[in-house]
């Protein structure tokens, strides 16, 4: 009797642990889902609801088994409202979901994949920003990467797509009897999808010219011209070989190189960086939007 319940207990403790195997199995293999509210924070300081009718936006997901292999590029997704759910998830899983979105009607158009096997992975991947047309000077490209690990604790999450693009705007105080104001600078074209160590936007290519002309409203105590780029270091350029300032009066055109007595001009995501030309030496002045604050109502530049 007592070798009979024994044998008993035994037959059910392995019932039950074949029963947990099993079930962990399940878990480990069983593709799930997440629902991902995708936001925007174009202009204030507070996100809102990503807009598909003011705005193309994509999602690139990129998949890798482990916490240290390489991401793979698995699925391309238009987005047509401001939630997502993406499905086919292998539990277990890492993944990066790209999203990225520029004003409708811009081109080029966000990148598409056709899922061969030429398809870049996520360290390579690249998104146009601009043809490389010297009139390419107003577009925008926004983005955001949402890090996770495909379980059923992330069936729901959030991100905010912000402006990778920064701005050079000049601004022209107290001259008289400009007829046309022209500004040129180098910018790139191309920036990778990914954000290296987390937050940067990394340029791919050789910048071309661009090139910015104002004609109209001239008469105003103040003068502004701007011509928006990825981010640079550094747009010093003390000879004004490729950027400068150029102001035109009856007594002729005026050359401006970009310079000023600060170490860097730089250009930064979401920001825009001003250069006043009033001081009296030719040299600008530099601040940034993100330093003193909201004093622009076209774009804030809000960080």
């Amino acid at each position: 009797m007592k070798y009979s319940l024994f044998t008993s207990i035994a037959a059910a403790l392995v019932m039950l642990s074949s029963c947990s195997a099993e079930t962990d199995e399940l878990t480990t293999e069983h593709n799930v889902q997440t629902t991902i509210s995708v936001g925007m924070n174009a202009q204030t300081r507070a996100a809102q609801a990503l807009s598909t009718e003011k705005y193309d936006a994509k999602m690139y997901l990129y998949e890798a088994a482990g916490a240290t292999d390489g991401y793979s590029f698995k699925t391309e997704t238009e987005l047509t409202g401001s939630e997502l759910t993406v499905d086919g998830l292998t539990s277990g899983y890492f993944y990066k979901a790209v999203f990225l979105a520029v004003p409708k009607g811009q081109t080029p158009q966000l990148p598409a994949n056709d899922l061969n096997d030429t398809t870049p992975g996520y360290d390579q991947a690249t998104a146009t920003y601009i043809d490389g047309k010297e009139t390419d000077t107003d577009n925008d490209i926004f983005r955001s990467i949402l890090s996770f690990k495909a379980s059923t604790a992330t069936s729901s999450q959030n991100t905010v797509l912000t402006r990778q693009n920064g701005a050079l705007e000049v601004r022209i105080k107290n001259q008289a009897g400009m007829t046309k104001v022209s500004l040129h600078v180098n910018g790139h074209t191309t920036m990778y999808v990914n954000d290296g160590t987390g937050g940067q936007v990394i340029t791919a290519g050789d910048p071309v010219a661009l090139s910015k002309t104002i004609t109209d409203g001239l008469g105003a105590s103040e003068v502004r011209i701007r011509i928006n780029l990825l981010p640079q270091e550094d747009l010093t350029d003390k000879a004004g070989s490729d950027n400068y300032l150029e102001i035109t009066t009856a007594a002729g055109t005026t050359k401006y190189p970009i310079k000023s007595d600060q170490p860097t001009i730089p250009i930064y995501p979401n920001q825009v960086t001003w250069l006043t030309l009033g001081n009296g030496t030719g040299d600008f002045d530099v601040s940034f939007s993100g330093k003193i604050n909201l004093d622009d109502d076209d774009w804030d530049g809000w960080n």
